[in-house]
């Protein structure tokens, strides 16, 4: 263990939140990240401190701009719950990395070692419950490559299972929600049908009109269903 990790673990095992803050603050951001990572692991190990350990980390975050590595790290429904609080301060959802994509962006995106859901009720309900005009203005950003975070989850999500009833009318709101906020890009249709068809083909997916990404697909850019996949034939 480094020594500005060991310095970390002692200074939390004493309970000296002033100090620890001040460590943090003296810590470079590659440091911050595995200070924040070893956070993280600590609560979602044992349930009982995660409370514990993300009140931690969110002052931790407070106390200094939210480090832009750890965006592309915000994968899984665990990191996603953990950070909260630190993504909801100071517009943090909005922020962005060197690809210009937010946590929302690397969210929906997925894991591409292990086929993951996306939390879209959770993510509704954070929109319906909470102020988050930031989190409505997080979701219409767009990355490097002109995409929204759902454009990203429709080309680039690995899981191609149907999503459960009640995430797929989660997911149609907050396709409704975008759709309310910013005017269609149409031009980028192509570049996602195309990496979606890779997708299929890396698994043997079949390509019809009972696909459900494709179905997504056809929603979001508002096209006929046939006609999309008679294009990909």
């Amino acid at each position: 263990m480094k020594q500005h990790m060991q310095t970390f673990c002692y200074l939390l095992s004493k309970n000296d939140d002033n100090a620890l803050r001040q460590h943090y603050l003296a810590s470079g951001e590659s440091e911050n990240i595995v200070q924040l990572a070893y956070l993280f692991q600590q609560g979602i190990n044992e349930s009982v401190t995660f409370e514990f350990h993300q009140k931690l980390a969110t002052t931790l975050i407070a106390s200094k701009c939210f480090p832009s590595a750890l965006i592309a790290q915000i994968k899984t429904n665990d990191t996603l719950s953990f950070f909260t609080p630190g993504l909801q301060l100071q517009d943090n959802f909005k922020q962005t990395d060197h690809q210009q994509r937010n946590a929302l962006h690397y969210l929906l995106a997925g894991n591409k070692v292990v086929a993951s859901k996306p939390p879209f009720i959770y993510l509704r309900s954070m929109m319906l419950f909470g102020s988050n005009d930031t989190l409505r203005d997080a979701l219409c950003q767009r990355d490097h490559a002109n995409l929204t975070p759902i454009e990203v989850y429709l080309s680039a999500n690995q899981n191609l299972n149907s999503l459960p009833a009640h995430e797929l009318t989660a997911l149609l709101a907050l396709i409704e929600i975008e759709s309310k906020q910013q005017t269609l890009a149409t031009m980028n249709y192509s570049q996602v049908i195309k990496a979606v068809t890779e997708i299929c083909h890396r698994q043997n997916k079949g390509i019809n009109s009972e696909l459900q990404r494709l179905i997504l697909i056809a929603i979001y850019y508002k096209k006929a269903i046939n006609d999309i996949v008679n294009g990909i034939s």
